[in-house]
């Protein structure tokens, strides 16, 4: 196991199309209005299963066919083995007959199934038909399924995926199942699948389980959760987070799912991060914010910024820049020179002379000296000035000349060299 974020799917081609089949276990509708309120209640935003609660993974395909969905399964051989699937060059064929082939599987046979295509030499080139393998195992015989990848050394995703499709039909337990069993590293991914598959079918339910958690697995379980919660809109996303009552749980989980909620609808994570009483992270996500909202209002994003505290406004600032520099570098210059001579807006500062560079080296140069840091007033000079030079020499040359005297001056003198003595 190792301690990096989990890797569920080897090929996104693969994957694609496993979803498309509709098989990926945990599928869920969206709450009615009813359960995005804010008093956090855990039976609030469950999700369905959307008709399909109990039936077997081939069954949810045909009931896709027979909405016209898929293709006449009268027309289709009967498969006894893996390897004629395998051989089936369309990945819609070779899914659909693999789903027939694992409802029809008795649960004794599926190790020996999937220990012989875990064990071919085309193994990596069959990720998506691993999972499904593994997903169906899970489904049927999930004691069975662990067991094996107990005994097999699994690998991260697999034990991610039979855990989490578990946890899926059975969360109290998979999670109980989880708990105890041993896992090496810093990250439990037999932990992380339950709590990601209890996520799949019940985001408010899988909060309860975050906060059993500890160190990188509680950081990757928040970052496995958070499509599940925002996928239902910002507002069903806030109150989740309010549901969190352990404050520094709440204020990470909140840092994870800022950018996404101010995609969302960036006035009301201006209004919900303002909100933010604990300092650091009402800073840290201001920016996360503010990045989001300028890159689709501008000038909204700017008037935000400007009616923030002065604690937060420096952070938010960074965001604003960013996006400003790109399109007007005259016209962001001025308004982060307008916003004061506080030194925390040297983030902001160096934003924008990083940004504006690559079209505006002059107006980059020129915005150096309002850095605090004097320091970094000379790093930037003397990286950018040289990076100028090698582009437009005659351009560089000229703005250098006409600057020296708030120059370094052992950088005028080393760019007034003649090029071979500089070298």
């Amino acid at each position: 196991m190792n301690p990096k974020k989990s890797q569920w799917i080897w090929s996104a081609g693969g994957l694609a199309v496993a979803l498309g089949a509709g098989v990926m276990i945990g599928r869920v509708s969206a709450p009615d209005s009813s359960t995005t309120a804010a008093n956090g209640s855990s039976s609030e935003g469950r999700g369905t299963s959307n008709g399909s609660g109990g039936l077997s993974l081939v069954e949810r395909l045909e009931q896709r066919k027979r909405a016209g969905e898929g293709r006449d399964a009268a027309a289709r051989p009967v498969d006894r083995d893996l390897k004629s699937i395998l051989d089936v060059t369309s990945r819609l064929d070779r899914t659909q007959r693999l789903l027939a082939y694992l409802d029809r599987l008795p649960a004794d046979q599926f190790a020996s199934v999937y220990d012989e295509l875990r064990n071919s030499p085309s193994a990596e080139l069959s990720g998506a038909e691993r999972s499904l393998i593994l997903q169906a195992w899970a489904e049927r015989d999930p004691l069975s399924a662990v067991a094996f990848l107990q005994e097999g050394n699994a690998n991260d995703w697999e034990r991610e995926t039979a855990l989490s499709t578990w946890a899926a039909n059975d969360p109290q337990a998979a999670f109980a199942w989880a708990a105890g069993a041993a896992d090496e590293g810093d990250v439990n991914n037999w932990l992380l699948g339950a709590t990601r598959g209890i996520a799949s079918a019940d985001p408010q339910l899988a909060r309860d389980y975050i906060a059993q958690l500890e160190g990188r697995t509680r950081d990757q379980a928040i970052d496995a959760v958070e499509p599940y919660v925002t996928q239902f809109g910002f507002e069903y996303s806030k109150s989740w987070l309010a549901g969190l009552t352990d404050e520094n749980l709440r204020n990470q989980a909140s840092r994870e799912l800022a950018r996404d909620m101010a995609r969302l609808d960036p006035a009301q994570a201006g209004q919900w991060n303002a909100a933010i009483t604990d300092v650091n992270t009402r800073r840290d996500i201001s920016e996360t914010v503010s990045d989001s909202w300028a890159r689709q209002d501008l000038a909204a994003a700017r008037s935000w910024v400007e009616r923030l505290p002065e604690d937060t406004r420096t952070e938010a600032a960074e965001g604003v820049a960013r996006q400003f520099a790109r399109q007007d570098p005259a016209a962001a210059a001025k308004w982060l020179a307008g916003l004061g001579n506080n030194p925390d807006l040297d983030g902001a500062r160096q934003v924008y002379i990083e940004e504006s560079f690559r079209n505006s080296p002059e107006a980059s140069l020129d915005f150096v000296s309002n850095l605090s840091d004097q320091r970094r007033q000379q790093g930037y000079y003397w990286r950018y000035l040289g990076d100028w030079m090698r582009r437009d020499e005659a351009a560089a040359r000229q703005w250098m000349n006409s600057n020296s005297q708030q120059l370094p001056p052992q950088l005028v003198e080393r760019f007034n060299r003649p090029r071979q003595a500089q070298q």
